[in-house]
């Protein structure tokens, strides 16, 4: 398992609540690889602003390999998903993911589906934005395949989205979708807050989980809440995962102490 660090294209406003590490990409780079990460994950606002041959420089210039888009901040912070009732926003979203995908070919790695895909509201028939849900996740999907790239499905915590909350309503849609091209994820976070027993969760999930997110019990610094990192890696291994490992947390205190002490925390391990 190698460990990578999410961080901030430029074009991603720079706000506390950004589960980032933000700054300038060259400096970024040079930073993370001095303090032991292994690859970058990237966080995306909008791909039409996203400098990929200047990605592909550093990947090549640091050794650092790219292995995921995440796109948390389409909705995080344009409020993009695929379950909106205007169809413009909905069309955006779907768009923009789209352009996602174009560029995780480009790079040769993973996309993320979280909080895009959206959730209920009140006001709204629920097996009528179940639909549209769906149909969106299948348009985005057949797109993936014609273009080689892997979609992976994040479990959300219902404290930021109310559809697909647990790792096991993961699978089932999944299982539904049933493409080579729309696979699972799991956040450690979301793990803590929604899942009983995590260990049951991952060996069920083993077949299709591609990516994992590391945070702690508080999205903080792994090491600052309570979440047992060592019996998770210990899992793990026993369901055979050899995949990446992608930090993701609030910078606080502030970005150098949350992600220096967070590889310090997973490093030993491994």
């Amino acid at each position: 398992m190698n460990i990578s660090c999410q961080i901030s294209t430029p074009e991603v406003y720079r706000k506390p609540g950004v589960t980032s590490y933000q700054d300038e990409l060259e400096q970024t780079f040079a930073t993370l690889k001095k303090w032991g990460y292994e690859g970058m994950e990237l966080t995306v606002r909008n791909p039409d602003d996203v400098n990929v041959a200047t990605l592909i420089a550093l990947r090549e210039k640091y050794g650092l390999p790219i292995p995921m888009v995440c796109t948390g901040e389409y909705y995080g912070q344009d409020r993009l998903s695929f379950a909106d009732p205007d169809d413009a926003i909905r069309g955006e979203a779907i768009s923009r993911f789209k352009k996602g995908i174009d560029v995780a070919q480009q790079l040769g790695c993973f996309i993320n589906l979280g909080r895009v895909r959206g959730g209920y509201t009140p006001e709204v028939d629920q097996e009528w934005t179940r639909e549209r849900i769906l149909e969106a996740l299948h348009e985005v999907t057949s797109y993936a395949e014609q273009k080689g790239v892997v979609i992976v499905l994040e479990p959300v915590n219902t404290l930021a989205l109310n559809y697909i909350n647990t790792t096991q309503e993961g699978i089932e849609l999944v299982k539904q979708l049933n493409s080579p091209s729309f696979q699972l994820m799991v956040d450690t976070a979301h793990l803590h807050i929604e899942d009983r027993d995590i260990r049951k969760s991952m060996e069920e999930g083993a077949p299709y989980i591609k990516y994992v997110h590391l945070a702690d019990s508080n999205r903080k610094y792994l090491g600052g809440g309570v979440f047992d990192f060592a019996s998770f890696i210990t899992i793990l291994g026993d369901i055979g995962y050899t995949g990446w490992l992608g930090v993701e947390v609030f910078p606080v205190p502030d970005k150098e102490t949350a992600f220096k002490k967070s590889i310090e925390h997973i490093k030993p391990m491994l």
